[in-house]
């Protein structure tokens, strides 16, 4: 009974994808990148939504700049087994700071340039130079490559 309430509390509708959806246009600042699942010509397109709240985006701009960026990943541990990219950062501190959430229906390297490079390109309209000093990956080839 209690996890139907809390459920019910942040599920819009009862289809997942129609739920991110509604929740991605009430979010609109938050939302980094939002890819719909579809088709097009018999081609499955991924679903992908990237979220980056604005304090996050001040945080990544802030420490990150001549920083170090960690992305780590989670596969298909959802219901719907989607995978989770988690990218923090470290504050003057060292202490880990979360920066973006991506969820995908899909991990080729193309998917992943589809979310880094707004990601990058945001940075980049607040600092014309910004850039990390280094991208910490868990899984080199699949991660590193995009980059």
């Amino acid at each position: 009974m209690d996890r139907k309430h809390k459920k019910e509390n942040w599920r819009l509708h009862t289809n997942p994808i129609v739920s991110i959806q509604s929740w991605a246009l009430q979010h609109p600042k938050d939302v980094l990148f939002f890819q719909n699942v579809g088709e097009i010509n018999e081609i499955q397109i991924p679903f992908t939504i990237g979220i980056q709240t604005p304090t996050q985006c001040e945080s990544m701009l802030s420490y990150d700049h001549n920083g170090a960026i960690s992305m780590d990943a989670t596969f298909g541990t959802s219901d719907m087994k989607f995978h989770l990219f988690t990218l923090m950062g470290f504050d003057d501190h060292r202490t880990c700071i979360l920066l973006v959430w991506i969820i995908t229906s899909k991990q080729r390297i193309e998917d992943l340039i589809e979310w880094l490079k707004p990601l990058k390109d945001k940075m980049l309209s607040h600092i014309a130079h910004w850039k990390p000093s280094c991208f910490l990956v868990g899984d080199a080839p699949q991660e590193l490559n995009p980059l």
